[in-house]
């Protein structure tokens, strides 16, 4: 059987060649910087709101005379002390989002130039990582500190209660008024 009707069939090989099917390999999966940096500012912008809270206390008061006391209703010759705190996102956690943004960003880039390209996907893939962990992990220990610390401190009235270092807390004392 010949396949071209003008030559005869003998001479011919009545065999079709075929080749392999090679689906299409496609590009890489390859962490890109521009979800990095999305990630990054949405970790810097979101940080901050959750981790401010506040908490005030008054260490006494006036009794139906109209004279100070304490919480343990002892007189006292001046008005008694209050406090109030307010916590929020410290400096230095903001700095360790940015940097751990900004070495995801810009290190692989350098890397490739030195011919590290598997390294430099492993530097993003892990401030891709990073960056949810810090955010996390940060604000729960962050409002367990400040729960837990910070409102026994005010509980216990403790003028100057310490915050947690991942969050900062402004303190401001004053007395009672009438």
């Amino acid at each position: 059987m010949s396949l071209d009707p003008g030559t005869p069939g003998p001479h011919r090989a009545d065999r079709v060649q075929t080749a392999p099917v090679m689906a299409h390999a496609g590009r890489k999966l390859r962490p890109r910087a521009w979800g990095l940096a999305l990630i990054g500012v949405v970790a810097l912008l979101s940080s901050p709101t959750l981790t401010v809270w506040s908490a005030s206390a008054e260490y006494g008061g006036a009794d139906s005379d109209g004279h100070w006391i304490d919480g343990a209703g002892n007189p006292l010759s001046s008005a008694p002390p209050t406090v109030q705190v307010e916590a929020h996102t410290a400096p230095a956690a903001l700095a360790v989002l940015l940097l751990v943004v900004v070495v995801g960003v810009f290190l692989p880039p350098t890397l490739e130039r030195f011919g590290k390209r598997s390294l430099g996907d492993v530097v993003r893939y892990a401030a891709y990582l990073a960056v949810p962990v810090v955010v996390v992990v940060g604000v729960l220990i962050y409002s367990v500190w400040q729960g837990h610390v910070v409102m026994d401190q005010i509980d216990h009235e403790v003028l100057r209660p310490h915050g947690f270092p991942w969050g900062g807390v402004t303190v401001t004392t004053g007395h009672a008024t009438r």
